[in-house]
């Protein structure tokens, strides 16, 4: 199976929406096992397409709890303290 650009396009953005693949897989009107097939395979146009999309909302995500953090929350601020423990404890 071969996804196009715009169905690139589409797996990114649903993807971006936290749909599952089985989801993402109907409302593209897809088999959903070749659908995972695409996607599990991280070189893969899809693949990156997929990891594009839940990346770039996480990343949305991560800047509202620092943006929340700087401006005095303290929920948003043991959230942000995590998140910096976390990639220090990645990069070791």
């Amino acid at each position: 199976m071969e996804l196009n650009e715009a169905m690139l396009s589409d797996l990114e953005t649903y993807a971006s929406l936290m749909f599952t693949k089985s989801e993402i897989a109907v409302i593209m009107e897809v088999d959903p096992r070749d659908l995972s097939e695409l996607i599990d395979d991280p070189n893969s146009s899809a693949g990156k397409a997929f990891q594009r999309g839940r990346l770039k909302r996480e990343a949305e995500l991560r800047k509202g709890i620092f943006d929340l953090a700087q401006n005095g929350s303290s929920p948003a601020q043991t959230l942000a303290l995590k998140l910096v423990e976390n990639a220090k404890a990645d990069d070791l």
